[in-house]
């Protein structure tokens, strides 16, 4: 027998009698952590290439580690900018400061 198997078969086994069933209200109310809280937003990474200007490149490079994260944080900003204007005024530029 696989692991997979193995793995399901313990789960049907778990008494969940003690728990009661959520209402269709409180279905309806339940939201992602990160829509109740955004700093538990964790997009999925996916690795690309992609060219950018030398200078470009050299710039966020000669800040030191991290400078792939820096760039990616500079395109979301962008993005966001695009798709929800007031993104980025007070509250954001705040924490630009601070990276």
């Amino acid at each position: 027998m696989n692991m997979k198997k193995e793995e399901d078969k313990d789960i049907r086994e778990i008494d969940f009698s003690d728990i009661p069933e959520m209402t269709d209200e409180q279905l309806a109310q339940l939201q992602p952590s990160h829509l109740r809280s955004p700093e538990n937003y964790r997009p999925i990474k996916k690795k690309i290439s992609l060219y950018v200007d030398a200078d470009v490149l050299e710039y966020y490079k000669s800040k030191g580690k991290g400078y792939q994260t820096k760039i990616n944080r500079v395109l979301r900003q962008g993005m966001l900018r695009e798709i929800a204007p007031v993104y980025g005024s007070k509250n954001n530029t705040q924490k630009e400061k601070n990276d």
